[in-house]
């Protein structure tokens, strides 16, 4: 059996580019698992305008967590994006505090496998007026992000605006960590958020 060669190659990329090399770099990558991923598939690529459509709604909804309980929504709503099917669900539940508006994002298994969620939302102080929620944003390595950090991630720079702190949208909320500050309809943002999360949490070990 022939032994196999190692070749050396060089190539010239942008600074851009360089910059979010080094940074998977960091994340554990290798450079031949960048050659065979490639930037966009690990999540390193620009943010593009998500392309989605509707694919149903379920009204009430419930789901069933690994511990066996069921929590039970007012509704969701079903999208289609990237061979992946989404589930956003729209409820209430007590957090901080008081009952507040919640939202989690479930991801449909495929071949009949259990859902599973990906990201969630809490309704902010304010929530009655503005209809906005919040998600607490993590960075690859599953860990919370301050709000420097966040602004910082390639994937979320197109949504810096909407980058908050947590605890000054919610009272006794996470002081110093970043989240996701949106209307509970705007899906694009939603969805954008969770199949960010839903990739990195796919990455290769």
């Amino acid at each position: 059996m022939e032994e196999s060669r190692i070749r050396e190659i060089c190539i010239e990329v942008s600074e851009d580019v360089y910059k979010q090399i080094l940074r998977a770099r960091k994340m554990g990558y290798s450079s031949i698992d960048l050659i065979k991923l490639g930037l966009k598939h690990i999540g390193l690529g620009e943010v593009k305008p998500l392309e989605y459509k509707e694919c149903g709604r379920i009204s009430p909804f419930n789901f069933k967590w690994p511990d066996g309980s069921i929590e039970r929504f007012d509704e969701a709503l079903c999208f289609s994006i990237e061979r992946n099917v989404f589930y956003v669900a729209y409820g209430f539940r007590y957090a901080f505090g008081t009952n507040r508006r919640r939202l989690v994002v479930y991801r449909k298994g495929l071949k009949g496998k259990t859902m599973w969620a990906i990201v969630e939302f809490v309704g902010v102080d304010d929530w009655n007026e503005s209809k906005h929620v919040a998600s607490l944003i993590k960075k690859p390595d599953n860990k919370f992000a301050t709000v420097k950090e966040a602004k910082n991630l390639p994937e979320y720079k197109e949504l810096e605006n909407y980058i908050k702190d947590h605890g000054d949208v919610i009272k006794d909320g996470k002081k110093g960590f970043a989240a996701l500050v949106i209307r509970e309809d705007d899906h694009e943002k939603i969805l954008y958020h969770a199949l960010t999360r839903y990739k990195w949490k796919n990455m290769p070990k």
